[in-house]
């Protein structure tokens, strides 16, 4: 058996006004029972089953509030969270990390739903959660395949839509392998390039309203109530465009992924790019696509960070100095002439072993069938490195001789 977690999401538009004051309440009081158990000090001594809960207003004074909509098998896990916190805080500070205790929340994006069939329950296309009366439609049940034993799950809140993160065990499913590599280089100016000579640009861009809600809450007064409404919509703003970086990394990786058996990449220092090259590098998914095809590939295949990938020639394997300014590597001992990217992508495809590589790297057909599927992904430009001006390594004689 296998464990797999889905995310199922909730149909807003049919649940009633009392079940959306239900649901903000649940996460309200989530809040309210942290800080609470927070404030006493006394986590691996706290009583869940309290439903008298002492919260801070506004004014700084303290209230005694009841809870009412989160049930007890909720409270009971909300400690064990913070217990679990505690743990991993003792174990850092025993390795010689400086740690601090748990701080104080200012919402609660996630409340644990452990035990089926009582805090939870899914039947036909609904989800029962417990304390809520409605049945809630929720979307995404088809990707759980028949037969799936459903386990625990998570509500979640993110930018006024409800989720349901739910843990299934179920038969692994044996894929045939497709018996192919590919090398994968990651840069700036070009995203992804593929030793197959393909080459992806993909960018979500920052909006006009991204722009324009950020200079307003700048003239708001700091957690004033316009202050938090213009907040809340900078942050959906945000989300939907984390979305669909999220789209283009699932998309791109799964296609990567069923049609290569196994897949190189260098561990590229991609947080050290967005602190020198920024926003170039924080509107797009190269991030989560090389992370994905490090750990979803069938069989990767990760060289060092410091490998000279760009500085050498895929054909003979001198090396020689390139500066970033250069678009395509001239190699001076055997007279190759290619881009600069796909040269890299090639020196990357070769430290995966003989046996498990194709032939060539430079799989035209390969490529130009996948080629109308990346372009038909929003937001993501796809083109055969020819295109571009470079020369094919399948016109050059001896390719492949080292």
């Amino acid at each position: 058996m296998v464990c797999k977690t889905y995310e199922l999401k909730v149909d807003k538009s049919h649940l009633s006004k009392e079940t959306l004051d239900t649901l903000r309440r649940l996460f309200l009081e989530a809040k309210w029972f942290y800080n609470n158990m927070i404030a006493k000090g006394e986590v691996f001594h706290f009583d869940y089953k309290s439903k008298i809960v002492e919260v801070r207003n506004k004014d700084g004074k303290l209230e005694t509030r009841v809870i009412l909509c989160l049930s007890s098998q909720m409270r009971q896990e909300i400690v064990e969270r913070a217990k679990n916190a505690i743990r991993g805080l003792a174990h850092l500070k025993k390795k010689g990390y400086k740690v601090g205790p748990l701080k104080f929340k200012s919402r609660i994006g996630s409340i644990p739903l452990r035990q089926y069939g009582r805090t939870h329950r899914i039947s036909d296309d609904r989800v029962v959660i417990q304390n809520v009366k409605q049945r809630m439609r929720i979307r995404g049940l088809n990707q759980i395949p028949d037969g799936a034993e459903l386990a625990n799950a998570t509500l979640q809140q993110r930018y006024d839509n409800y989720f349901i993160h739910i843990t299934t065990f179920q038969t692994p499913i044996e894929r045939p392998s497709p018996g192919k590599a590919i090398g994968v280089d990651a840069g700036i100016r070009h995203q992804l390039t593929l030793s197959n000579g393909l080459q992806l640009d993909e960018s979500i861009p920052m909006t006009k309203k991204l722009k324009h809600l950020h200079k307003e809450l700048s003239k708001r007064t700091l957690h004033g109530k316009n202050w938090f409404k213009t907040s809340a919509k900078l942050n959906k703003e945000y989300g939907r465009q984390t979305n669909q970086r999220t789209d283009i990394r699932h998309k791109v990786v799964s296609e990567l992924v069923s049609r290569y058996d196994s897949v190189a990449v260098q561990d590229d220092n991609i947080a050290g790019w967005q602190r020198m090259w920024g926003r170039r590098v924080a509107t797009s998914a190269i991030g989560g696509i090389m992370r994905d095809l490090k750990t979803k590939s069938h069989t990767p295949v990760v060289i060092g960070r410091f490998e000279p990938t760009s500085r050498k020639c895929s054909n003979c394997g001198a090396t020689k100095e390139v500066s970033l300014e250069e678009r395509s590597f001239l190699c001076d001992s055997c007279g190759l002439h290619i881009d600069r990217d796909l040269n890299a992508a090639i020196n990357v495809w070769r430290a995966i072993p003989a046996e498990r590589r194709e032939f060539t790297p430079v799989d035209m057909k390969a490529a130009t069938e996948i080629l109308g599927y990346f372009n038909g992904i929003p937001s993501v430009s796809a083109s055969l490195v020819e295109e571009a001006g470079s020369r094919s390594l399948a016109t050059r004689p001896g390719f492949g001789s080292w």
